[in-house]
């Protein structure tokens, strides 16, 4: 029988991972499985995504309905129609990396930074993108990863890597700070703040795990 030595439970039938926390197992496997394997439904995940696209796409033309039908000195239709088309990316990328959790985390850290800074340009640059959106976003993202790993009880490889890059990403308000880029800058000093604090935990207690999964990543 198979043992998770983490989880310290065995484990029945045929598994290459722990279903438990996802961790490598030991000992000898069985012969039958325990439970059926269920292939996965792609048509279910379009039909999702359709249902979403035929949503905003819907809200969208309302939207420019309304503005034309009630004249407005300023077209808010075209706001609301980005806000719709960051909310769908924002959902379809999120439905897309579902399977992997901690992934999809750092995805829509790049995601909402990126989509928060072009809207912010084309509304005509208040630095709200750069003041509270990008520091708040990479907090949230290093704080959901660290809580996920350890409520998860995820071995190191499973989330270091996704800690390290939100984490180097946090330290990015560092340069709007000394390039006077920011109005307000007490969300950035956290985010940096927090985001050293992180890196020199692992490089202190987690070294040789870091070390490890970096050079496996960039293969050196």
């Amino acid at each position: 029988m198979l043992y998770c030595k983490p989880c310290n439970v065995k484990v029945s039938g045929i598994h290459e991972h722990c279903p438990l926390c996802g961790g490598n197992l030991s000992g000898d496997t069985e012969e039958t499985r325990s439970y059926p394997v269920i292939p996965p439904n792609p048509n279910r995940t379009k039909r999702i995504i359709q249902i979403i696209s035929t949503a905003a796409v819907s809200a969208a033309i309302i939207c420019f309905a309304i503005n034309l039908l009630i004249p407005s000195e300023t077209w808010w239709s075209l706001f609301a129609a980005l806000g719709l088309g960051c909310g769908w990316l924002w959902a379809v990328i999120g439905i897309i990396k579902k399977a992997k959790l901690l992934n999809n985390i750092v995805w829509q850290c790049f995601l909402i930074s990126a989509l928060a800074f072009l809207w912010d340009v084309l509304t005509g640059w208040r630095g709200w993108s750069a003041d509270f959106v990008f520091p708040s976003v990479c907090i949230g993202a290093m704080l959901a990863v660290l809580i996920l790993s350890r409520v998860l009880r995820l071995p190191d490889k499973e989330y270091l890597i996704n800690l390290i890059v939100c984490a180097v990403m946090g330290i990015i308000p560092l340069v709007f700070l000394f390039t006077g880029l920011l109005e307000v800058i007490i969300p950035s000093v956290i985010c940096v703040a927090v985001s050293l604090i992180l890196i020199s935990v692992q490089l202190i207690f987690n070294w040789k795990a870091m070390y490890r999964e970096i050079t496996k990543k960039l293969h050196l």
